[in-house]
């Protein structure tokens, strides 16, 4: 497995932070940034509540009026990756090709996984759409680098036009009204970004959007979804007005990921948050877990400098978020009653080029594998990879060791 950050993107890095430690400058918004106590939150005009206490309600009411949101079956989970997307699109037309695909209920996705969503939400009509973003793609189809000098007064190392052209290319008029119309049907889609104010995960809701009445709801369809795969340092955040109390102020969303791997939320699986007692009472729901990569990255040598300690670790960080992650969504799966099914890239595939770039030859290879997958039942297990035996390591009592190779309890080394 390659570094997660090959050594074009970690020179550009370092020239980044030098110009930008000598520059002092800064971009401005087109409204201020919106100042609230800590305790406040926002609350939408027109809803009866906050997102989260909103998608509760739908769920509380499924049981008792037809037509708001209606009690899922099947939900599907969509994690980050960049261009390792390929095999969540992978996996996606093996599902079809094998023809026990379900239509999915509730689809939430992070990052590439939100650019997945829409398609992944309308059906197998657009499985080509997807292996082809995910098998053809350049770098030069995402991104354009900054030249130097352009990075005293910018603030990221690339510009995602190319990117933001594509969405609008794609999610269409004729996307937003498919699924405005999946939303009435009580079928729900969100997507996550991260508020850089407040550092937390925000879900959006792009059925309500969708649905609206907003004159705006296309492109702020389109600019959630850019948000959400905005990887910030590279690419640029993405501006959303938001209207608070009739004042216009301005919210910066970079990369879901930031926040959360992937999620999933109690009143997403028909659940309250409140009342333990609704624990275990389903047993014909399904949760599906695609990941856009390796449950866990490989043993690496780490060389005593600088780069490679904040590399190394900024992926120890990462790792552990993806863990943590994966384990509330197989908690909550169980509480919920529901069976739950996981899959990502295979632990013996070697990574030969980081998430961070497109290139066609290896996404091919993903894409595949995702398919193979998909197409034959393989590659799923029914729990994360956390709860696995070989994952529970005792404490340390020394410094005595020997090495068993896993499973089969094989020694390989003494040391």
């Amino acid at each position: 497995m390659k570094s997660p950050l090959p050594i074009m993107w970690r020179q550009w890095i370092i020239a980044a932070v030098l110009l930008v430690a000598i520059s002092g400058c800064a971009l401005s918004r087109r409204y201020g940034s919106l100042e609230l106590p800590t305790a406040a939150r926002l609350v939408e005009i027109g809803g009866s509540a906050e997102v989260a206490p909103r998608v509760q309600q739908e769920a509380n009411e499924i049981r008792l009026v037809s037509g708001s949101a209606r009690e899922p079956s099947n939900v599907l989970v969509l994690s980050g990756g960049g261009s390792n997307g390929a095999y969540t699109a992978g996996v996606i037309n093996g599902w079809t090709k094998a023809g026990n695909r379900p239509a999915f209920d509730v689809v939430t996705g992070i990052s590439t996984g939100a650019l997945i969503a829409p398609f992944a939400f309308l059906g197998s009509e657009y499985d080509d759409l997807l292996k082809r973003n995910y098998t053809e793609s350049r770098d030069r189809d995402i991104f354009t680098k900054r030249w130097l000098p352009a990075l005293i007064y910018a603030d990221s190392l690339a510009d995602s036009a190319p990117l933001r052209k594509r969405i609008a290319e794609q999610i269409t008029p004729d996307i937003l009204k498919k699924v405005a119309a999946a939303h009435r049907e009580g079928r729900r889609l969100y997507v996550g970004t991260t508020d850089l104010d407040t550092k937390r995960l925000v879900v959006w809701d792009l059925g309500a959007i969708a649905d609206g009445n907003d004159p705006n709801k296309l492109d702020l369809f389109r600019d959630v979804l850019l948000a959400s795969a905005s990887v910030p340092g590279l690419f640029p955040p993405v501006e959303i007005d938001i209207d608070v109390e009739g004042q216009r102020h301005a919210e910066l969303h970079v990369d879901g990921g930031v926040a959360a791997s992937l999620f999933l939320q109690p009143a997403m699986l028909g659940m309250s948050a409140n009342d333990p007692d609704e624990a275990k009472v389903r047993d014909d729901l399904n949760v599906y877990v695609i990941v856009a990569g390796q449950l866990r990255m490989p043993r690496r040598k780490v060389q005593r400098k600088l780069s490679a300690v904040i590399e190394e670790s900024v992926g120890g960080v990462l790792q552990a978020q993806m863990d943590g992650d994966l384990l509330k969504t197989y908690l909550l799966s169980r509480w919920a009653g529901a069976n739950f099914s996981l899959t990502a890239v295979p632990r013996d595939m070697v990574e030969e080029a980081s998430p961070l770039m497109f290139e066609p030859r290896t996404m091919q290879r993903l894409f595949d594998i995702g398919y193979q997958h998909a197409a034959t039942k393989a590659g799923w297990q029914n729990a994360p990879l956390a709860l696995s035996p070989e994952e529970q390591i005792p404490p340390r009592g020394s410094v005595q060791f020997k090495v068993e190779e896993p499973r089969t309890g094989r020694l390989m080394a003494t040391e």
